[in-house]
């Protein structure tokens, strides 16, 4: 199986960036969000 083939089969995208260079991506990666800062306390 191809490797683009394979990638669009399990949801992923593939761009093309050059010649014949590839950049395959996760879209679960987007649903990541950044770690919720912590306050600090005041003792």
């Amino acid at each position: 199986m191809e490797p683009d083939e394979f990638a669009h089969r399990i949801g992923w995208t593939v761009s093309r960036t050059g010649f014949g260079a590839r950049r395959y991506r996760d879209p679960r990666f987007d649903q990541l969000s950044l770690p919720r800062r912590v306050p600090e306390e005041v003792s």
